[in-house]
């Protein structure tokens, strides 16, 4: 198509982060056909947030979804060629119906036959379709229609009124303390690609206390996105700006985001409208590749969950933890916010949550561990089972089919555990794959939970590298290697100075912290379904910088049945280890008020304390019977 008088049709896709994503080939089409009329088809949605602009002379809205409705519509405008942006197999039945000579689109939804100028949409050997930016997607048309296609920026506008409309709603725009940052927790897409509400609270809550921000809660009118912004206002503990207490048209919204010095969001339209309009952006991922949305914008930094299951581009997660998503930690998060808002350039521009790759079918590993592993060998399964370089900690009483080795690597400096099962026995697995619910091997049963909780909030070993070997149905081999957790000891080795030291107002006042975070650490797990089986005092690492992690990971589970007897049991285990002489009857009745959450304990409280105590006599009979210390006082 030569730069000449045409009257074009534009058919826009509905969504509307789709919408801004064409921009960029609607500004490149607008330049090449400057004296033809450019008329836009699209819903309502997406004429507010393209209006105003200078790609199009005039806007048709559809009256129904009918394409011959459209079609009729169409036909007195006696258009010469329809750009159809939409993929829909009725938008080109409508275009073919309507009599249109020229009509280009991808060859895809079985409508190849009705379009005059095809394209192919990239795929994959497996025929599905490649993940390649949406923005290059729809710039490929208007570089079929010869238009110069260099620049892939997005554009949106505003509008004075607007401007005007929003401050007075939202007053508190007009001087704020510190930076304005909106976030945008909700997604049309569906709730698989939204980041857990209490984190979101946990974000504004840092952005308040360490910046005087002046934080928006944006959402849609539905009462899903109204909801998730009760729950955010709710969980934070600073008054925030609710837009599902004051709704704002369309353009309002462009207009605080054109406003806000930050918008952190989920992989969803506004994220795009942001972008747009050139604000500093953090974007959330988890079940869709990033690829898909690819703007290369310079002030975005991607944050990309992390799960063996992501990306699945499912709107609903169907697995018991929505791991993608919650590998996202609220410290990942506040850092890229801290970095946008200051400017500092040192940081990267996406960040992933750690994801080990597979070096073969049988060997996984942490990228940033390679080199050290290969300096070693440790590059297969089998050169893992005879690596013997290390610090051997298999003790007497382990199984025969269990090694465990120490050892060190410098590039980046850490002490490293490496477990290893040989050949377990069947009557091993099938109880391992009784208490998994699957079937899983002993390594598995290691490094799963462990991801799992980590992604849940609950720290433990940092998981650099696994693997494992199966026969027809049982397993071969299998080995996990972890990291020591740095500046951490055992509770049961070491408590803080607080409860050796003189018992000063002060060192109380500690002690009383160190209990309630103890009691929080617990109940965050248990709040996962998971139970532990061996959860003492040894089994609990505290770090120096105040944080609990939880080690031992084999012996967590989810129980299907009797999970209320295996929670008494973990009570009773820190019940247990927790020695007399620094924890008083006084302190463990305050345990339990902070990890009940109430502060009234009722006649269930009661019932479940007794419970627990009851099993903690039985533990201490049992030791005392085999000539063991009790570490509590019976």
């Amino acid at each position: 198509m030569q730069d000449t008088k045409y009257e074009i049709l534009v058919w826009l896709p509905s969504p509307m982060g789709d919408a801004v994503l064409c921009t960029p080939a609607l500004r490149a089409i607008r330049q090449h056909f400057k004296d033809s009329k450019i008329t836009f088809l699209a819903n309502s949605t997406v004429q507010q947030i393209l209006s105003p602009n200078n790609f199009s002379d005039a806007w048709l809205q559809p009256k129904h979804n009918n394409p011959f409705a459209i079609a009729k519509m169409l036909k007195p405008h006696n258009f010469t060629h329809a750009v159809l942006f939409k993929n829909s197999f009725a938008s080109a039945l409508a275009a073919f119906l309507a009599g249109i000579p020229s009509r280009i689109g991808y060859a895809r939804e079985g409508r190849s036959f009705m379009l005059t100028d095809r394209l192919h949409p990239p795929k994959l050997p497996n025929r599905k379709f490649k993940p390649v930016s949406m923005l290059d997607y729809y710039l490929a048309i208007a570089s079929w229609l010869g238009a110069d296609t260099a620049d892939r920026s997005l554009e949106l506008n505003v509008e004075t009124r607007n401007e005007q409309s929003l401050r007075a709603k939202l007053p508190e725009l007009l001087s704020p303390k510190g930076p304005v940052v909106v976030i945008v927790p909700g997604g049309a897409f569906g709730p698989s690609k939204c980041w857990p509400s209490d984190r979101f609270a946990k974000t504004a809550d840092w952005l308040i206390d360490n910046h005087d921000a002046t934080v928006v809660v944006s959402v849609a009118s539905n009462h899903t996105e109204k909801q998730i912004a009760k729950e955010i206002c709710n969980s934070s503990k600073h008054k925030l700006i609710s837009l599902a207490e004051i709704p704002l048209s369309l353009g309002e919204l462009k207009v605080l985001f054109s406003v806000a010095d930050l918008v952190i969001a989920n992989d969803t339209g506004p994220r795009h409208i942001a972008i747009a309009l050139r604000r500093k952006v953090i974007t959330l991922f988890g079940p869709n590749d990033p690829a898909w949305t690819n703007t290369d914008y310079k002030n975005e930094i991607q944050i990309t969950g992390a799960a063996p299951c992501a990306p699945c581009t499912k709107p609903i997660c169907k697995k018991d933890k929505h791991l993608c998503m919650e590998s996202i930690t609220v410290d990942m998060v506040c850092k890229a916010a801290k970095k946008l808002l200051d400017d500092n350039n040192d940081m990267p521009e996406s960040v992933a949550a750690p994801k080990l790759s597979a070096s073969s079918k049988d060997f996984f590993i942490h990228p940033e561990y390679k080199t050290a592993f290969n300096k070693l060998g440790l590059n297969s399964l089998s050169a893992v089972f005879s690596f013997n370089a290390g610090t051997n900690l298999t003790k007497n009483n382990l199984s025969e089919y269990r090694t465990r080795l120490q050892f060190e690597i410098n590039s980046p400096p850490a002490t490293l555990f490496l477990k290893r099962y040989d050949s377990p026995p069947i009557s091993v697995q099938f109880k391992n794959w009784l208490s998994a619910g699957s079937r899983k091997s002993c390594a598995a049963l290691n490094f799963e939970p462990a991801n799992e909780l980590a992604s849940a909030g609950i720290a433990t070993p940092k998981t650099v590298s696994h693997g494992e070997r199966w026969g027809r149905l049982f397993e071969k081999r299998s080995f996990v290697i972890t990291e020591k957790i740095p500046n951490a000891e055992s509770l049961e080795r070491k408590l803080p100075d607080c409860f050796s030291s003189q018992p000063t107002p002060e060192n109380l006042r500690l002690r009383r912290d160190f209990i309630a975070r103890l009691a929080a650490f617990v109940k965050k797990f248990h709040q996962t379904k998971y139970r532990h089986r061996d959860l003492y005092f040894s089994h609990i690492f505290y770090a120096d910088n105040g944080q609990f992690h939880l080690i031992d990971l084999a012996r967590a589970f989810k129980p299907r049945i009797l999970a209320e007897r295996f929670r008494i049991k973990d009570i009773a285990q820190v019940h247990y280890s927790a020695p007399a002489p620094y924890f008083s009857r006084t302190d463990r009745l305050r345990f339990y008020i902070a990890y009940s959450g109430r502060d009234k304990l009722t006649d269930k409280d009661k019932m479940f304390i007794k419970r627990v105590t009851t099993k903690a006599k039985q533990m201490a009979r049992h030791d005392i019977k085999h000539g063991r210390p009790v570490p509590f006082a019976i």
